[in-house]
């Protein structure tokens, strides 16, 4: 039996069945995928329809993208309740809510797949279950799984974190927990981890120019102080058609052997 973590599949489904023929993944394994199944890939309605069948070796963390997915499902559900065409309420939001369906998953799941509100709600349903952290001991080393970032509660207490050079600070505000789970992306660095622990997450893709870059490969941060490990897993696999870099990365716990859609 093996533990394997991937994150930010973002619609490619075929990406991912691909990664779990390759990991040679068994019914007595177990997945957990790191948040956003959603949103920028071609075939969300591909994951929406596997996610209704989801095998129960399979775990899926709360990611920003899946949350937005949520929130917009929800958003037509009240505007039902005036309107009974959804491709009127669709209209009628967009109007007048920016924020709204921001990647254009719900028009093309509308539009293209001609699903119905009942098909949105269910599948906004079984993503509103998915656990914001996942916590687990292997070959006696504890580890956290989570979309963005993991924080202790008494960072949570302090209003800015000011960066090691002094000269500016941190405009993200940690004030809410979850907020940090599902959206931090550097402060995760400056503020995260937990001592004795391996943090593995996603959410930044390490083809951006951020402090995870790598190029596409597996973004990895000791802290000895603490003994404290942060893993960064998404290498950008939506990206590949436009960046030749990206792919789809996964992580095997027992062992901690990293495996490339693309070699």
């Amino acid at each position: 039996m093996s533990t394997y973590v991937m994150a930010d599949i973002h619609g490619c489904y075929t990406d991912f069945m691909n990664m779990l023929k390759k990991i040679d993944f068994k019914e007595d394994d177990k997945l957990i995928i790191a948040g956003d199944i959603l949103d920028r890939g071609p075939e969300n309605y591909e994951m929406l329809k596997w996610l209704e069948n989801k095998p129960d070796n399979i775990e899926i963390i709360m990611g920003n993208h899946d949350e937005m997915f949520i929130e917009d499902v929800c958003s037509l559900k009240a505007q039902a309740q005036r309107e009974c065409d959804l491709k009127a309420n669709y209209k009628y939001i967009s109007r007048y809510d920016h924020s709204f369906d921001k990647y254009k998953t719900v028009y093309g799941l509308i539009y293209d797949q001609n699903v119905t509100l009942g098909e949105l709600k269910k599948w906004a349903i079984i993503m509103a279950d998915f656990e914001l952290i996942k916590e687990l001991n292997i070959g006696g080393r504890d580890y956290i799984i989570v979309h963005a970032g993991y924080i202790d509660e008494d960072c949570l207490r302090r209003r800015g974190i000011d960066r090691k050079n002094g000269e500016d600070k941190l405009q993200y505000m940690l004030t809410a927990k979850e907020q940090f789970y599902v959206w931090a992306r550097e402060e995760a660095l400056i503020a995260g981890g937990k001592k004795d622990t391996t943090i593995i997450a996603g959410h930044t893709p390490t083809i951006s120019n951020s402090a995870f870059y790598t190029g596409g490969t597996v973004f990895k941060y000791v802290n000895e102080d603490i003994n404290s490990v942060i893993y960064d897993i998404d290498c950008g696999c939506v990206f590949r058609k436009k960046y030749k870099e990206g792919n789809l990365a996964c992580i095997r716990l027992e062992d901690e052997k990293i495996f490339y859609l693309e070699d």
